[in-house]
């Protein structure tokens, strides 16, 4: 068993590092996405959910769809997460990239702005040097936190002291915790898997047990320090088998089922099996509306800050703890 939690995560944290390196200016999401996910998979691991690559004041659950247009721009702040699993043991780890290169033209060849969901402006943005320096100090607040909170990290460790050490950090740089956003233990073939390891003093007196898996996860944001759901969905997961009049909602369902039972997923995963969108789409809706599978919005910074994450995966020891993401 640790040594598979090793191995997944030693598979994402060398796709992470070569990853991060490919986020320039002018760079399409998707082929990020893509990068990552094939990476991993030519391993022989799986995915323990889609690669996230959200951007600015969107902090977390953005993922490309197939055809996604979205382009990086200069001095965006850029949360690359991502995880891989073997034989269902799990590995999640984030980091943050400040975006450096020249911006791509943001219109097509009609002269029509590209749509580019992945972005809250058109993707012709001029970012000065003086809010590029702030965004590399929110960067440097996420993951120090996450650096400050491993430090203390060990059998007995409350989630409260994890929680006040990551708030103190960040507070202390100038910045704010996303309270409503949390680490989470892991267990096999459950990425989330009971605990939840706060960005602020929760109370919790619960305290850290030899030989748990957890993942821990500073957000901090120059915002108020909270997020809310965006419109759109880009990330589901399987919940349960539901009678559907649809022949093609009903093939879906099964396949999802079968493979995608106990880890996030994204319509980049299912494609491939339809002709387009438009048709992947009208299989999916029914599947929603029955609440056979669970659509995990896109979250924003609730007064627009900009977003850091930092991220790695832990197991907790007598004295110490293991980073598996390192």
């Amino acid at each position: 068993m640790l040594e598979k939690y090793e191995k997944a995560g030693e598979i994402a944290s060398k796709v992470r590092n070569e990853a991060a390196k490919k986020i320039k200016a002018g760079v399409k999401v998707g082929d990020i996405v893509d990068f990552v996910e094939t990476s991993i998979k030519d391993t022989g691991a799986g995915l323990s959910f889609p690669c996230n690559v959200s951007i600015n004041q969107i902090a977390a659950h953005y993922t490309a769809d197939p055809g996604d247009e979205t382009l990086f721009c200069r001095g965006d702040i850029v949360k690359l997460d991502l995880g891989a699993e073997v034989d269902g043991y799990i590995s999640d780890t984030a980091v943050t990239v400040i975006v450096e290169g020249e911006n791509a033209d943001n219109t097509d060849e009609d002269g029509n702005l590209i749509n580019m969901p992945g972005r809250l402006d058109n993707g012709d943005v001029e970012v000065s040097e003086e809010e590029i320096e702030l965004r590399q100090q929110i960067k440097e607040a996420s993951s120090s936190a996450l650096e400050n909170a491993i430090s203390i990290i060990r059998d007995g460790t409350t989630l409260n002291e994890i929680g006040e050490i990551v708030q103190k950090t960040i507070q202390d740089m100038g910045f704010m915790p996303i309270v409503n956003l949390s680490g989470h233990s892991l267990e096999r073939n459950n990425l989330h898997a009971g605990l939840s390891i706060p960005n602020y003093p929760d109370g919790s007196d619960h305290k850290l047990q030899e030989g748990d898996h957890i993942a821990v996860e500073p957000f901090a944001t120059n915002g108020i320090g909270e997020v809310n759901d965006l419109p759109n969905a880009y990330i589901y997961s399987y919940l349960r088998n539901r009678p559907l009049r649809q022949p093609d909602a009903r093939k879906l369902l099964k396949d999802i089922s079968v493979n995608n039972t106990y880890f996030p997923f994204s319509k980049r995963a299912l494609i491939d099996k339809y002709p387009d969108l438009k048709s992947l789409n009208r299989a999916m809706r029914p599947l929603l509306v029955s609440r056979s599978i669970y659509p995990y919005s896109a979250l924003k910074e609730k007064t627009d800050g900009m977003v850091a994450q930092t991220e790695h995966t832990l197991i907790v020891e007598k004295d110490s703890c293991e980073i598996t993401t390192l």
